[in-house]
């Protein structure tokens, strides 16, 4: 298989970076008389702290565990920022952002970020860097550079904003250690409808799976390998998603939609995958910070590909087909004090060797002011596997955020 030169994408990304740097020294000339390399003064959350005149925003991300599971975690952990027992202790994630807002038109973020492994390793990647054109004639906006893509709802984001200690196992199984993610293009249309109806359309290459991916599935010399249906790298990829929010008052919300992505896997065949998203919100205060709410949120996924056969050569491989799914609820105190709950199910594959995986996990989660700097989350994992039996988890995560809101 071709591989592309490791520069190719950084050649990219290099018109983004030289339009970033030709409206800084716009901005410079512009701001001359009066300079303002810092502002703000909240020190504290770093909601306020900019760079030229408000042009730029750092953000900074930790996210720690302390916990044990009744077998070694490398075995149940399935993403990449999912806790691996090193003496109890994980770094899950220390990240490195950055939003840059350049007018009503123009936005962009970048990301550094990476887990410490349990070989005291840090090696980070840009798992964003992406310009961003918005507010466009005709309900457009679009994204340019490396990005999440808006594939149902848990997909784009990041480890300081998930809802749980660990990544879904649906999403997982479907798109492997990391968040599903394009290199290229994407194209978001807001449709001329009563409620918010939008359409994004993203093409360009996939960055391929992590080279320490971790799948947490025992696959038995399989007859197919379910590893070789990830997206291959620099290979053509599409996804299309499609989410409504509808609010018929201040107080409920309800969102879904439906996702599809397609592509070539590392057999150099056909993967598709086809998500189908819902969430009800009740909130005491409407759109008024503060107050109790209500987050019900479910995803389920089908993956369907096509890989070589691993026990009879030259045989015309099989179409496969994996399912998974997970329902969670949120309850939120006025006292920062949230109560989940989340249930999630992976079907079972003899061809691929995947068992079917049911997990439920409750947590209490409490943030320490309304801007979520710190967060203290206390989570129980009850992991039942059709071979493996049963295995019982628990952690303590510790997050720390800094920084304003980011552009997404």
């Amino acid at each position: 298989m071709p591989v592309a030169p490791p520069h190719r994408h950084a050649l990219f990304l290099l018109p983004t970076f030289t339009t970033l740097l030709a409206h800084l020294a716009l901005l410079s000339s512009t701001h001359a008389a009066t300079p303002q390399l810092l502002a703000g003064d909240d020190w504290i959350t770093g909601r306020d702290i900019t760079l030229f005149d408000g042009v730029l925003s750092p953000h900074l991300h930790l996210d720690t565990t302390f916990g044990t599971a009744s077998r070694p975690q490398e075995e149940l952990a399935t993403g990449h920022h999912d806790p691996i027992r090193r003496d109890g202790f994980t770094f899950q994630n220390l990240e490195f952002t950055l939003s840059g807002r350049l007018g009503e038109h123009h936005a962009f973020f970048a990301t550094l970020a990476g887990p410490i492994d349990d070989r005291d390793r840090f090696r980070p990647i840009f798992e964003e860097a992406f310009w961003k054109l918005q507010e466009l004639p005709g309900g457009f906006e679009a994204r340019l550079g490396r990005f999440y893509n808006r594939f149902g709802i848990q997909n784009t984001y990041h480890p300081h904003g998930f809802d749980w200690v660990d990544q879904y196992l649906a999403s997982s199984r479907a798109f492997g250690d990391d968040s599903l993610t394009t290199i290229g293009a994407e194209l978001t249309w807001r449709l001329p409808t009563p409620w918010t109806s939008q359409i994004d359309l993203a093409a360009g290459a996939s960055p391929g799976p992590d080279d320490d991916a971790h799948g947490g599935d025992d696959f038995h010399s399989p007859r197919y390998n379910p590893e070789e249906g990830f997206y291959a790298k620099d290979r053509a990829q599409y996804v299309l998603n499609w989410t409504n929010l509808y609010r018929p008052t201040d107080f409920h919300q309800f969102r879904a939609g439906l996702s599809s992505a397609f592509g070539e896997n590392l057999s150099g065949l056909r993967t598709q995958i086809h998500g189908a998203h819902l969430e009800y919100q009740w909130r005491e205060n409407g759109l008024e910070p503060g107050g109790r709410f209500l987050r019900a949120r479910s995803e389920a996924m089908m993956r369907r590909f096509r890989v070589e056969d691993e026990l009879s050569e030259g045989a015309t491989p099989e179409a496969q087909r994996e399912f998974g799914c997970y329902t969670s609820v949120t309850y939120g105190l006025p006292s920062g004090l949230e109560l989940g709950l989340r249930g999630e199910y992976l079907d079972g594959n003899s061809e691929t060797g995947t068992e079917a995986r049911f997990r439920v996990s409750p947590a209490v989660t409490w943030y320490a002011n309304q801007e979520h700097t710190l967060r203290l989350r206390l989570q129980y994992n009850y992991d039942r596997g059709h071979e493996r039996g049963d295995d019982h988890a628990l952690w303590a995560q510790i997050s720390l955020s800094w920084g304003g809101p980011e552009v997404r």
